[in-house]
């Protein structure tokens, strides 16, 4: 924040310096609301400290916002202010400093034809020097015909009536001349293609809901369209139909754009794509549902979630299930679900049956595991490392679960029991037990309620590379501190 700014009354007591270029070239074709418009904005552009949202403009004109935007929209056609943003609006005021460099001197007679025709083009205004000047600068710099530039300002006449000034006139002939058109025949060919896409054009401003003819920026869109993106008429009123909300040829060049991006190119990929999206978003809605989560928008979850889960296999119906399983154990957020989803992939569980599946089998086996835990006489829910011992000692080890229920038996009443059945079926698989009857035959070489193993073989030792080369081949052991 300034640590000085002006007063109100200070502010009242200075000026708004307004161009004599704006007086001269422009004000004359300016309606009262316009020049309104242009001078306030002025005004705020210098008190940087005023309030100069556009409900301020409205309330202190008395004017509606359509009414500003369409003046702001007129000087930007004549090259006075470009407008950065529409919602919110923000205009900027370009520079007319332009007017006061030294003009380059041009022979009069090089130009006299020129200058007659183009006068004959506005019979009710005559053209100050200045404005030649612009043409002939253009002309020189890019090469243009001078009767090419003839017939350009005569459609933009056609266009926007007698009161079009130059700079929109010359911003119509740059773009084409970026294009390659300069000669007579380039601009016969160009008017021949807007004539041509007519009857396209007034199918396109049906499919946005616009009434009236097309603008020059239209008929340039659906030039780049057709001509330099390859879309058809028929891709293109498809992708008009996917907007959402106000329709405008700006938006429609944005999903065409898209689509251009993502090689999407016919009506029937859009169609199908389009119904992927909506596919994407429907289990979006689920999902969240299930996860007992809201959200106002779709498209970042789609993007970041949903679309590369839904790309990894899954089905919408697993997922569904997965964002519940996920409700139910407390992890309600869809990053949490998304480790969630993670673990199941690595599994290869994809479909709704192999979840359901291992859901089960996990079920089962907690119960077996409980089983255990109640033969070495306590009581409590199944953790994780009891499952990480269960696993161990059934499916590495491969001992039967009446041999591990005996080992848990030996083991009740001790502080930690389920470290020491770890302990007595290490020395059941040394043993080579297999059954019950197996192990009632093994001496346990442990002594009472301490678990302090009582030696009976003879202690070796090993060097640093004999540990590593052994022990680097068990998952999840690190020796580099040995």
């Amino acid at each position: 924040m300034s640590f000085a700014k002006f007063s109100s009354d200070y502010l009242l007591e200075t000026f708004t310096l307004v161009d004599n270029l704006f007086i001269n070239e422009f004000l004359p074709s300016c309606d009262e609301k316009q020049i309104k418009v242009y001078l306030y904005g002025l005004y705020l552009c210098a008190n940087p400290a005023k309030d100069n949202t556009l409900d301020t403009l409205c309330k202190n004109l008395d004017m509606t916002e359509k009414e500003i935007i369409s003046c702001f929209n007129f000087f930007e056609d004549m090259g006075l202010c470009q407008i950065v943003s529409k919602e919110p609006l923000e205009v900027k005021y370009l520079s007319l400093k332009r007017s006061n460099q030294p003009p380059k001197k041009y022979k009069a007679e090089k130009w006299n034809d020129f200058n007659a025709h183009l006068q004959q083009l506005f019979p009710e205004r005559m053209l100050t020097p200045n404005e030649y000047n612009e043409y002939y600068s253009f002309i020189d710099s890019t090469k243009f015909e001078p009767d090419a530039m003839l017939m350009v300002v005569q459609y933009c006449i056609n266009l926007k009536g007698m009161s079009v000034r130059y700079p929109y006139i010359l911003t119509v002939a740059r773009n084409w001349a970026q294009e390659g058109v300069r000669t007579v025949g380039d601009v016969e060919e160009r008017l021949e293609e807007y004539d041509r896409q007519h009857d396209d054009m007034t199918q396109v401003l049906s499919a946005l809901g616009r009434k009236g003819g097309a603008e020059l920026e239209d008929k340039q869109m659906l030039l780049k369209w057709t001509r330099s993106w390859g879309y058809s008429l028929d891709a293109i009123l498809t992708a008009a139909k996917t907007l959402k909300g106000s329709k405008s040829f700006s938006k429609l060049d944005g999903k065409l754009d898209e689509f251009y991006r993502m090689s999407i190119f016919s009506a029937e990929e859009m169609k199908d794509y389009n119904k992927h999206v909506e596919e994407l978003r429907s289990l979006a809605v689920a999902i969240n549902k299930n996860l007992g989560v809201f959200y106002e928008s779709f498209e970042h979850e789609i993007e970041v979630y949903v679309s590369p889960w839904v790309a990894k296999g899954f089905e919408e119906e697993a997922l569904k299930k997965i964002a519940h399983h996920c409700f139910l154990s407390n992890v309600r957020t869809l990053d949490g679900m998304n480790n969630v989803v993670n673990k199941f992939y690595a599994g290869g569980l994809l479909t709704a049956k192999s979840i359901d599946d291992y859901i089960d089998a996990q079920i089962a086996q907690d119960e077996r595991i409980k089983k255990v835990i109640e033969a070495t006489g306590r009581t409590r829910n199944v953790t994780a490392q009891d499952r990480e011992y269960y696993h161990t000692w059934s499916a590495v080890w491969l001992f039967d679960d009446s041999v591990i229920l005996y080992a848990a038996e030996q083991a009740a009443g001790r502080t930690y029991p389920l470290p020491f059945v770890n302990q007595i079926l290490s020395t059941y698989k040394a043993a080579g037990v297999k059954t019950v009857d197996d192990a009632k035959k093994v001496t346990l070489p442990l002594s009472s309620n301490k678990q302090t193993a009582v030696r009976d073989y003879d202690e070796r030792t090993y060097s640093k590379e004999e540990l590593r080369s052994v022990i680097t081949s068990i998952d999840g052991l690190s020796l580099d501190d040995i």
